[in-house]
């Protein structure tokens, strides 16, 4: 995948990699999003093939964009218009997207996510994964930046695989992942089966931000929010056997 102009024209004029860390305070870095996960039991073989065509082709990929500056970092889908025409649920996570706000000052959380037909705040504490880093540096060739490879285990049991460039030494990535002595360009998050890669694509570095703070949904804590997520997990568990039971 390779970067938009912008971002070249960005190392060239701060003298590339050795003063893009005292040049880059503040800016936004979208992603492509492709997730990868099981169809199933409930659906039959040949839709099964046709679904995983679609989703090597990029059908179901979404863009998220990061805004970041010295004190905070947002991290948000990007509505594709196109897509939430087509209503379900596309259009629903347009209405409604989640997003998740990280105050590097004050170390906090603050997200709005959706459950179902859902939207909370989850307030608390930003504690960062304990990463480990390797010891040698590795490079990306979608990437034309200097990387780093990382892994860990999320606070939420996610298993992390990211790829994060000291040229941005800014402790942020996508979905609120950060921590790291850099920005992460690429990572991988995997739980039961089902993982999503998000992979840098364009950077504005110093643009005009538009990042605030959620606060239109009801505010919970992490542990309220963890029994939403598990009762929400559990109604669609029951729906899939049912759909197995009329499957005979």
């Amino acid at each position: 995948m390779q970067f938009q102009l912008r971002l070249i024209l960005a190392l060239v004029f701060t003298g590339f990699f050795g003063t893009l860390s005292a040049q880059i305070t503040s800016g936004t870095i979208d992603y492509n999003e492709s997730s990868t996960f099981d169809f199933g039991d409930w659906m039959d073989k040949e839709r099964k093939e046709q679904m995983a065509k679609r989703m090597a082709a990029g059908d179901f990929d979404r863009s998220g964009r990061l805004q970041f500056s010295a004190d905070a970092f947002s991290y948000t889908q990007v509505v594709d218009e196109d897509k939430a025409a087509l209503g379900g649920w596309f259009a629903r996570m347009g209405d409604n997207p989640d997003i998740f706000f990280t105050s590097t000052k004050d170390s906090t959380v603050t997200d709005r996510r959706q459950v179902m037909d859902q939207s909370f705040i989850m307030e608390d504490e930003w504690v960062t994964p304990k990463w480990n880093i390797a010891n040698m540096k590795v490079g990306m060739k979608e990437i034309p930046l200097p990387t780093q490879l990382a892994t860990a285990v999320s606070i939420e049991g996610d298993t992390l695989l990211a790829y994060f460039t000291p040229s941005i030494p800014l402790s942020i990535g996508p979905r609120g992942y950060g921590g790291l002595p850099g920005a992460i360009v690429y990572l991988k998050v995997t739980k039961d089966g089902r993982s999503t890669e998000y992979t840098m694509t364009t950077m504005q570095p110093n643009a005009e931000l538009d990042m605030a703070r959620p606060a239109d949904e009801k505010v919970i804590t992490r542990k309220e929010f963890d029994k939403q997520q598990k009762r929400a997990n559990e109604m669609m568990e029951r729906r899939r056997r049912g759909w197995e039971r009329s499957r005979g």
